[in-house]
Order: structure tokens, then sequence, then C-alpha cells
């Protein structure tokens, strides 16, 4: 027998409107914000202040998140005194406040909690996403870079499923096209890898296909429409779905190559938009066949106005210590449904290189 928990948030509110609804879930709680910089400078930091009145806020730098961010977090939590912790902003702000609230009643650092924990969580956890994307608030996963190592790493258990998830379309707004468009893409990826993933069942798979099927409708109408109210909501569902997907089956081989980029600065979003297709036919035989809609999705991201390989201070000759630092990343690969190796990393890499040089 098999059982499946914690598939969702405790609550979902969606719709124009529903960061205001949010704060009647928020009555007589003294409540702590975690968002970053960037929301702090185009207004969305002050939607948020004014709709939830938090008793502190801290902003997060806008990089991806070390262990070392969360743990200023954490004890920026533990110095406040609150009993509700929202985060509001991209994967990196809602894992770090979700590791934090996770975190706080144990009494242990955030680099102790690395891998799969038991926590005991007493303190609300609002979670609202400022993009369409990570599906950090439908996951029980929270993932750092390691200061010591630069590797991510992945910080997992229940107590990170969210009290209650915030789906407010207007808040995506104001991302730029190719920000749309690659946050877009990470949440494609976790309905595709899902899907295939040795782990999938069909609970899993009821999320990933229809999270497929939004994302193909909705994610060119929201980078060529950036004010398309509608499909913005639906690519919020798209990565809401994705990320419960993901909780079930996992990411797989997408994701493991993606870590090793995102060290050398490429955003996550970026990393996977570029590996998508490659890794996909370099390592599964018929991908159309595998997944949905394959030839659609190839042909929509080739598309979007996304960055190149050449954007990011990586270089080819760095393909050898990329595909060694990919092997690393066993919990991903192990998911995959074919074995992927060195070798096979290695030629992934340098089609990277070798196609940007052709275009």
């Amino acid at each position: 027998m098999s059982e499946t928990l914690n598939l969702f948030p405790g609550r979902v509110i969606y719709g124009a409107g529903a960061l205001e609804e949010a704060r009647g879930l928020l009555t007589g709680r003294n409540v702590f914000l975690v968002s970053d910089v960037g929301l702090s400078k185009c207004g969305v930091l002050d939607q948020a202040k004014a709709a939830l009145a938090p008793k502190e806020i801290f902003l997060m730098s806008c990089r991806e998140p070390r262990l070392s961010d969360a743990q200023k977090v954490l004890d920026a939590l533990k110095r406040s005194g609150a009993d509700a912790v929202v985060g509001v902003g991209g994967g990196s702000v809602l894992d770090a406040a979700k590791a934090a609230a996770a975190a706080l009643e144990s009494g242990r650092d955030i680099s102790d909690l690395i891998g799969n924990h038991e926590l005991n969580r007493r303190c609300l956890l609002m979670l609202i996403p400022t993009t369409a994307g990570t599906g950090s608030e439908a996951t029980c996963n929270a993932i750092f870079i390691d200061d010591a190592d630069g590797v991510k790493k992945a910080m997992i258990s229940s107590a990170m499923i969210p009290d209650a998830a915030v789906l407010d379309p207007g808040l995506t707004l104001g991302l730029p096209p190719a920000i749309t468009a690659f946050t877009g893409v990470d949440a494609l990826c976790h309905c595709t890898e899902s899907y295939i993933s040795v782990k999938t069942n069909e609970l899993s798979r009821a999320w990933s296909l229809r999270g497929i099927d939004l994302i193909l409708e909705n994610l060119p109408r929201a980078v060529r429409q950036p004010g398309d109210r509608e499909a913005r909501q639906s690519m919020l569902f798209a990565s809401l779905f994705g990320g419960a997907a993901l909780r079930i089956a996992g990411t797989t081989a997408v994701h493991a190559l993606a870590y090793p980029l995102g060290k050398r600065g490429v955003p996550h979003g970026a990393a996977n938009s570029m590996l998508f297709s490659l890794v996909m036919r370099k390592t599964l035989k018929e991908p159309d066949k595998r997944i949905p809609c394959f030839a659609k999705l190839d042909q929509m991201i080739k598309g979007l106005p996304l960055p190149k390989i050449t954007t990011y201070d990586v270089k080819p000759s760095e393909v050898d210590v990329l595909a060694r630092e990919a092997m690393d990343q066993t919990r991903l690969l192990n998911n995959h449904p074919v074995p992927v190796t060195e070798k096979t990393a290695r030629e992934i890499y340098a089609a990277l290189f070798e196609q940007e040089s052709l275009c």
C-alpha cells in the first residue's frame, strides 16, 4: 500500500484582490514579512505592507538563496517574536520564509536541517508568489546554495507546506517579458519532469497534465501582453500545479543539470529553459511519446524571449566541471526514467554552447 500526504496548502486564495482578502487570516497575529529589495523598488512591497500590516519586514537580496541567507531570516524571525510568517516574492523568498518558519521551534540552524526532517511548526505560514514559476507555495522543499561548497541542497519537511497560498495576478503584472518567460518555463519543467519521474503516480500526473495545458495556452499570452490578468492568473495556477506534482514525484535531470549553472549565477528558471529540450532529446529515445505535447512545448520555448548561456559568465571550458557537479545531484538524477551518465551530461552542456555559437 502507498499513500501521499500534504498535497496542497491548507487554503488557496486567488483572483483580483486576493492579497487584501488574505489579511483576514492574519487578524490578531504579529506578522513577520519576508520579501526582497527588488520588490521594494517596484511598488509590490508597498501593496503587501498596506494589505498585511506586518510587525516587521525582512528584505533579502535579489539572488539565488544561500544557507546563510535563510539563516539570517531565521535569526531575525526569532528576534521578532512574530507568530505568523508571510513570504512575498519569487521562489528564493518563499523558500527562505518557509524554511525559517519550519525551523523556528526546532532550535536548530538551517544548515543542520538539510535533508528530510519531521518538524513542528506552530506559527502560521502564508506564501504569496510574485512570479509564476517555482511553485514553492505548494512544495515541502526549500533549495539553498551551501556557502561552503557552492552546491545546491534541499531542506525537506511537510512543515513547509503553508497554511495559505495567495495567488493574486496583480502582483505579477510588472514582471519583464524575459523573467515572465523563464519563470514560466521553470513551471513547465516541474510539470514535465514530474510527469516522467520514476515516482510519478495518477495524482501527480493529473496536476502535471493540467499545468502543461495551462502553460501552453497562457505563457505566450503573458509574455506578449503583460497586462493580461487572465493569463497571469492561469500561470499562477500552472505554477501551483507544478509544485503539487513535484511534491509527489520530484524533478529529474533538467533540474540536476541546471543546478551547476545556478552556482555560476544563471537564474534557476533561465537554466531550466536552456536545458529542457536538450536534456529530454539527449536522454529519452522518443520524447514525443514520453512527454505530452513535447513538440509544441519545444516550439513554444523557441519563440520566447529567453536569455542565452552567453548572457552569463559561464565558459565552454567549464563543461567537464559542470558535468561532474551535475553527477552530485543524485536526489534528482535518481528520479529520471533512464540513467544519466557524466558523459551524457558533458554532451548536453557542450551542445548548449554549440547551439549558441550557431545562432
